[in-house]
């Protein structure tokens, strides 16, 4: 189902198809992908050939295949697209038959108007740790389980979970995303009875876990994978500076009419630029582009990093398209109460320099579980040291 992949592929000029396709590979077969490359020039096409091969695998009883191309196919459809959802529950129905060989569980959390959706597997052999996964703008749980099975084997139980804004409860419930991500953490902890756990979060993930770390004392480790200290920021490095002069000026005066404006003729001209915005006021649930600016003004950890108090491993990739490097340095500098910090800075010489280092997620995997590993080994250590009795000088004196 999800195979190691190293190396970044050049099947689209387009960068950002480009770098779809490259997530996508560890789960399909490369020949296809270059085939499909091949016939894509809009978003129009990439929802009909992606649709076609998702049709053509499943009868095939190809389902691992299947429930990717669903995805991929899924990905750029208008969030006002029927199919889009039909073709959201496709991928889920068939995830379910192609992982018949892992064990894990499907849980519902009860939350809000709804439940928030989880993947639980159990840790191989003595279990360690409880790691809880989420994703960010646009992941699911199902591309996550995958990805990161492999931390059962260091003896972490692994829970993949779907917030507000999210997979499941964006599609079925509408429930848009909070700028408080300590609230559904909670509501997952308290659900399963958890005292102690490593957080990750993922892409814009990075920000929700670090500020779900900010408030939930449960939990006792916190990755941000990749480092998210401004989604704002993120938004102005994609759109350009000229332009967002013009931007922060409306939104400082509050004019909404002229931003609204401004933004939809923008947006016919970035298409790239406008399924991002689009999928952003869905995230949101904002109904305006100045709502949804405003409430990604919301989504940056410099109120809160210090209130951070967690040993903290924060992961970047050098040549990150989506997120400018300079934000890895602010938000190490910013966290100055941490227990512990570990920075990771990725490199294309290891084929992970990108977002969410796709071309060898593997290695980031690695990092990651040894990182929990030393911290619990420290712990154990400290812990044991704090139960010897005291040599006799000591207790004398």
């Amino acid at each position: 189902m999800f195979r190691q992949v190293i190396g970044y592929r050049d099947f689209h000029a387009e960068d950002h198809f480009n770098f779809q396709f490259n997530r996508w590979l560890p789960f399909l077969p490369e020949e296809e992908l270059h085939e499909i490359a091949q016939q894509i020039t809009d978003f129009e096409s990439w929802k009909h050939v992606f649709s076609r091969y998702a049709q053509q695998a499943e009868s095939e009883q190809r389902f691992s295949h299947a429930t990717y191309y669903y995805r991929a196919a899924e990905f750029f459809m208008a969030d006002s697209d029927p199919d889009k959802k039909i073709a959201y529950r496709k991928m889920t129905s068939l995830f379910d038959k192609a992982c018949q060989h892992i064990p894990y569980r499907r849980e519902q959390i009860p939350y809000l108007n709804g439940y928030l959706p989880a993947l639980t597997v159990a840790a191989k052999g003595e279990q360690k740790d409880i790691l809880i996964v989420h994703g960010g703008f646009d992941s699911f749980a199902e591309e996550l389980l995958p990805q990161l099975i492999e931390a059962t084997e260091w003896g972490f139980k692994v829970i993949f979970f779907e917030g507000p804004g999210q997979g499941f409860p964006l599609q079925e419930f509408n429930m848009p995303m909070p700028n408080n991500w300590e609230l559904p953490v909670a509501a997952v902890l308290d659900h399963f009875n958890i005292k102690a756990c490593t957080l990750l979060g993922i892409s814009l993930g990075g920000y929700l876990a670090t500020r779900a770390a900010a408030f939930e004392p449960r939990i006792k480790r916190v990755i941000a994978d990749d480092v998210m200290e401004d989604f704002y920021d993120c938004l102005a490095n994609r759109i350009g500076a000229p332009k967002m002069r013009i931007i922060n000026t409306l939104l400082k005066l509050n004019m909404k009419s002229t931003l609204n404006s401004l933004m939809a003729k923008a947006a016919k001209q970035d298409v790239i630029s406008a399924w991002a915005m689009n999928h952003g006021l869905k995230v949101s649930g904002s109904k305006t582009y100045f709502d949804y600016l405003k409430w990604a003004q919301q989504m940056n950890t410099r109120s809160i990093s210090h209130r951070v108090t967690q040993d903290y491993l924060l992961l970047a990739g050098r040549e990150d398209h989506m997120v400018p490097l300079d934000q890895f340095y602010r938000q190490a500098k910013s966290l100055v109460n941490v227990n512990s910090f570990t920075g990771r800075v990725f490199t294309n010489k290891e084929h992970a320099g990108n977002h969410c280092h796709i071309g060898n997620a593997t290695l980031a995997n690695n990092v990651m579980f040894d990182w929990i590993s030393g911290l619990l080994d420290r712990d154990k250590s400290i812990t044991n040291n704090c139960t010897k009795p005291l040599p006799k000088l000591l207790e004398q004196a």
